[in-house]
């Protein structure tokens, strides 16, 4: 009896010896599964619920991605590499709820499907289904059906998984995730035949064929929306293929398309019909204007600032026609057409004036300043200065601010103001007079004259007309008043006069007379159509002494005390 007890024994020992032996070999050779042809490596991002299936690349290593998969892990996920145990069709999991495809990856950690309330396709979870993308579980790795059954059919037992945490999901990304309505016990992945949303695809609503008016900005996805294969909005997906030209007459094809999550596509081809446009083409900024004198009127100059429309489309400039009708030496007539696509003609015509005349500064004069105010200085002259002057001009409309005012400071009794202004011809008006604080003699009476007639004799006599001078006593001593009028021969003549102070001392005053050098037409021509100009160069006024260069200047000059 003790004899057949120690064979059984015996017996035993070597079943469990030999059981041994092969579950050792086997386990040897689930650790070494990267190295024994399998094919794939499982890499699992903890941090990012993402995980990448790799194949071997030429070399045999595991760096070719195939296959992103997004899942949820858990607090209890562990880190590091291991590989599978074994497979369950179903799973009993913790919590008496069930998983589809299940795989062990160590010890409780395994893959399987979001968890069903039974053993039955039917009973999903769609809270937890839901969740997917996010941490969820106690530990073992989520994945929706389609995924996990992948790997179910894919990975031979003994796969290598490794699971860690970074910050990029892994080389292929990380994939969207499909969303469920409440309550939905299926999973819109899973395979089996009796899934309601098998054969089901997203749905593309609100496109449709649709007539607009020429010209009428249209956007393609206004109005369209789009649903998943499981009912979620995903219009933020639609791809609308296709152009519209508004300008353009005639039938649009525009092709819709979607893809969800899960893969599955919708398209829809739709046609936009664009009517003729019957309006007449505008021509826009075309108005009567003026220029100076050396301008080029030619097409150039005619079309600047001129743009033609069809509606709300901008023409092209060198479709519009323009006809330049010289109707005298100072005035143009332009017409401009243009024909559009749409067989309509718009057109459009403008006056343009040669603008010969420079502006007018009125309420310019020389004029007496106080002690205060020689002393208080340029600001304050300046202010004196720009009080009651206007400016006028036949064509520009100029504002008195436009006027720009210098102050040149002379010696210590005067300031030498200077005028000056241009309208939009570009003709310009510069007029210097001298502000003076008096302590003395003073002479009254001094300006410029400009414009004067043809033929005038500029004397001492004409010259003195109107001139007075006064001493310290208010006495009147014009008498002490010497002339000197040089010409320059262009019809300006520089009239100086002279007078001397009660200290011995020469008080000095300059003035111009311009007289036109051509007599005027017997048509009574206005300034503008004769060509005259009455230009004032600041910068020849002063105690410089320097005439105007032209017939077309006119200016008055101070010039100060000649301190002997």
């Amino acid at each position: 009896m003790t004899r057949i007890i120690t064979e059984c024994k015996l017996r035993k020992m070597i079943i469990l010896c030999i059981g041994c032996l092969f579950l050792g070999f086997f386990i040897m050779k689930l650790t070494t599964s990267a190295k024994l042809g399998l094919p794939y490596y499982i890499k699992v991002n903890k941090q990012q619920n993402c995980v990448t299936i790799y194949e071997k690349d030429k070399n045999g290593n595991y760096t070719v991605p195939v296959k992103a998969m997004v899942c949820s892990t858990g607090p209890d996920t562990p880190l590091g590499t291991y590989n599978t145990l074994i497979k369950y069709r179903w799973k009993l999991l913790m919590g008496d709820v069930w998983g589809q495809y299940s795989t062990r990856i160590v010890d409780g950690i395994l893959f399987h499907s979001v968890w069903y309330y039974e053993m039955d396709n039917t009973t999903l979870s769609a809270t937890q289904f839901n969740k997917l993308g996010m941490s969820a579980s106690h530990g073992c790795i989520r994945l929706n059906v389609a995924d996990v059954k992948w790997i179910y059919d894919n990975c031979p037992v003994g796969t290598t998984v490794e699971i860690y945490n970074a910050k990029e999901p892994g080389s292929l990304g990380k994939p969207e995730t499909i969303k469920i309505p409440a309550g939905t016990g299926w999973d819109p992945t899973d395979p089996s035949k009796d899934n309601p949303y098998n054969g089901k695809t997203p749905a593309i609503k609100g496109a449709a064929d649709k007539t607009i008016t020429w010209g009428t900005i249209t956007d393609l996805l206004k109005g369209v929306k789009a649903v998943s294969t499981t009912g979620t909005d995903i219009t933020s997906k639609i791809n609308a293929e296709g152009k519209v030209d508004i300008y353009k007459a005639g039938k649009y094809k525009v092709k819709y398309s979607v893809t969800d999550a899960i893969g599955r596509s919708a398209k829809k081809t739709v046609t936009y019909t664009v009517n003729e446009c019957k309006e007449k083409p505008r021509i826009e900024g075309v108005t009567d204007r003026s220029t100076g004198s050396d301008t080029v009127i030619d097409r150039k100059y005619a079309l600047k600032g001129v743009t033609a429309y069809l509606s709300t489309k901008k023409l092209s400039a060198a479709d519009i026609k323009v006809n330049i009708i010289k109707k005298s030496d100072d005035t143009y007539t332009i017409e401009y057409s243009i024909k559009a696509q749409n067989k309509l003609t718009g057109k459009a015509e403008a006056t343009v004036s040669i603008d010969r005349t420079p502006p007018v500064i009125e309420g310019i004069s020389f004029k007496e300043i106080t002690l205060k105010q020689l002393e208080a200085g340029k600001d304050t002259i300046i202010k004196l200065a720009r009080k009651g002057i206007k400016v006028k001009d036949d064509f520009s409309k100029i504002s008195a601010d436009k006027v720009k005012i210098t102050v040149k400071a002379k010696e210590d009794y005067a300031y030498m103001v200077t005028y000056k202004v241009s309208d939009d011809a570009g003709n310009t008006t510069s007029e210097t007079v001298q502000f003076t604080y008096f302590a003395d003699i003073r002479i009254d009476g001094i300006m410029n004259h400009g414009d004067l007639p043809y033929g005038t004799a500029i004397t001492e006599d004409y010259v003195k007309e109107g001139i007075m001078a006064v001493n310290s006593d208010n006495v009147e001593c014009t008498d002490l008043i010497t002339v000197e009028i040089t010409g320059s021969g262009n019809g300006v003549y520089k009239v100086t006069y002279s007078i001397p102070n009660s200290d011995g001392t020469i008080l000095t005053v300059a003035s111009y007379y311009t007289v036109k050098t051509e007599p005027e037409e017997a048509d009574g021509l206005t300034d503008a159509e004769a060509g005259s100009v009455n230009e004032v160069d600041g910068d020849n006024a002063g105690d410089t002494g320097t005439e105007p260069d032209s017939r077309k200047d006119s200016e008055t000059a101070v010039d100060g005390t000649s301190r002997n």
